[in-house]
């Protein structure tokens, strides 16, 4: 802490920084100066650039039709099988033991 106040003192109320003069008089023409494309030089953007945009969003919407189209498919399959599987087990209610049993033996022999 002593070291602290030796360092305080020994700078005081000095400021160590200073501004320019004219400084902020001229900052706003300095900035113009910078910012301002020079004449005669002209920025061109190829077509691939200007066309990025529209291919990026082209390659989304082709993913998300693709994952949507598979999601929906796999669903779809899934619910055939349910409902397949339900119409075998009412089938299957209606028929008595004698008849599941001549079905297999007729069947196991071919």
């Amino acid at each position: 802490m002593k070291q602290d106040d030796n360092i305080l003192n020994k700078f005081g109320n000095k400021k160590p920084f200073s501004v320019p003069e004219n400084y902020f008089e001229n900052f706003a023409a300095e900035m113009e100066k910078q910012i301002v494309p020079k004449k005669g030089k002209t920025v061109t953007v190829s077509f691939v650039a200007k066309l990025k945009p529209f291919l990026y969003a082209a390659a989304m919407f082709a993913l998300v039709f693709t994952v949507g189209n598979y999601l929906m498919t796999e669903r779809n399959e899934l619910i055939a099988t349910e409902i397949t599987m339900e119409q075998n087990e009412l089938y299957l209610s209606y028929l008595d033991e004698d008849i599941l049993i001549e079905y297999l033996i007729e069947y196991d022999n071919l």
